[in-house]
């Protein structure tokens, strides 16, 4: 027996022999080494019940409409490694660069569009401001150029097509066919997208219509030279260029020119032709007329559509015209008084019968002549 043993030996006798040997045996070395064997045994043990006790958890219900888990055997569980691969960090997503220069094509404008002459403009100025041709304005703008470009002042309105060809109004009686042939092209270049007219449908009196690729008559673009013409003036002048303007001020107030406010023909901005900006008024050729207020005369003479024309200006903003003349009994420069004779009525320019186109500006800008006239 070991020294160890016998100290415990003699501690049981110490106490009567009450120990038993086996707890002798326990612990003394023997005893711990064996203890130390089951302990470790039974913590393996112990790994394997929890281990396999994992494996055997049910797997969750399988969803409505789903194929069954139910009676397959269970799976191992995976296992991670104790070192996880490397892997690359995912690249930024790419994005296209916003580029301040980007080039936009051009695309024609949606609609026509309204241009208000400003000082220094000319027609070929304007025209080239908006990409379209020179003539292509004037066509569209005949009741405000009348063929006569030399006379645009500030404060006209210019219709401004979206691509070139003729901004038409349709008179009385015309169909798609007549326009057509009118502008040399096809008839089906009258339904587009500017046109608020369907496939085969007729356009109505006063509607305006773009022709596009249209072609109306070419004219002169710098004023006729002066030429005699029968008349109490003698000469036609045109516009009176290097004239001094001084004469009687104005009264303020207009009379008829023509002595009677019947209209013959097309209103201000008459809804069969809304480009026209003035008043036709009714009178037989050869009748006198009259200047409708004091002023100096600035054109007398041959002006493209407007035929033989007297302009006056009355010193206080306002400006008269006074179209389609047969005769002058006025000149360039002359000072004239409210009611006195500046020509005769006739049918000379745009004209299909004996009237007198009258207009009334201020400040350049168009006005209804029947607003101040009595």
């Amino acid at each position: 027996m070991e020294p160890s043993e016998t100290l415990w030996a003699d501690d049981a006798r110490d106490h009567g022999g009450r120990v038993p040997s086996w707890w002798i045996f326990l612990n003394g070395p023997r005893g711990r080494i064996l203890m130390g064997r089951l302990t470790a045994h039974l913590s393996v043990l112990l790994a394997a019940l929890l281990i396999l006790a994992v494996g055997q958890v049910r797997p969750p219900p399988r969803a409505l409409g789903g194929p069954s888990l139910e009676g397959l055997a269970p799976q191992p569980l995976p296992t991670e490694p104790l070192v996880r691969a490397w892997a690359p960090t995912p690249a930024p997503p790419l994005f296209r660069a916003a580029l301040p220069h980007t080039i936009i094509p051009a695309r024609p404008r949606a609609a026509v569009i309204t241009y208000t002459v400003q000082p220094n403009d000319s027609l070929s100025s304007i025209a080239a401001q908006f990409g379209i041709s020179i003539w292509t304005l004037i066509w569209s703008n005949r009741e405000a150029v009348w063929d006569a470009p030399w006379l645009i002042q500030p404060g006209l309105t210019l219709y401004i097509p979206p691509v070139d060809g003729v901004y038409h109004t349709v008179a009385a009686g015309e169909t798609v066919e007549s326009i057509a042939a009118k502008y040399q092209v096809d008839p089906s270049a009258l339904y587009n997208e500017w046109n608020d007219l369907k496939e085969g449908e007729q356009p109505m009196e006063g509607q305006q219509l773009m022709v596009v690729g249209g072609k109306d008559r070419y004219i002169e673009l710098t004023p006729p030279p002066p030429k005699p013409i029968p008349g109490a003036a003698r000469r036609s002048s045109g516009i009176c260029q290097g004239v001094s303007f001084t004469g009687p001020g104005a009264n303020g107030w207009f009379v008829s020119p023509t002595g009677s406010g019947r209209v013959s023909g097309w209103y201000f901005h008459d809804r069969r032709n809304p480009g026209h900006i003035g008043l036709d008024l009714a009178c037989r050729s050869g009748d006198p007329i009259y200047a409708s207020d004091n002023g100096v005369v600035t054109i007398a003479g041959w002006n493209g559509g407007y035929g033989i024309l007297v302009e006056i200006n009355h010193g206080n903003g306002f400006i008269t015209r006074y179209a389609h003349l047969s005769e002058l009994a006025v000149g360039c420069g002359q000072s004239v008084y409210q009611g006195q004779i500046i020509g005769y009525c006739g049918n000379t320019g745009w004209s299909s019968g004996p009237h007198l186109h009258f207009e009334i500006r201020a400040g350049g800008v168009p006005q209804d002549p029947q607003s101040y006239l009595p």
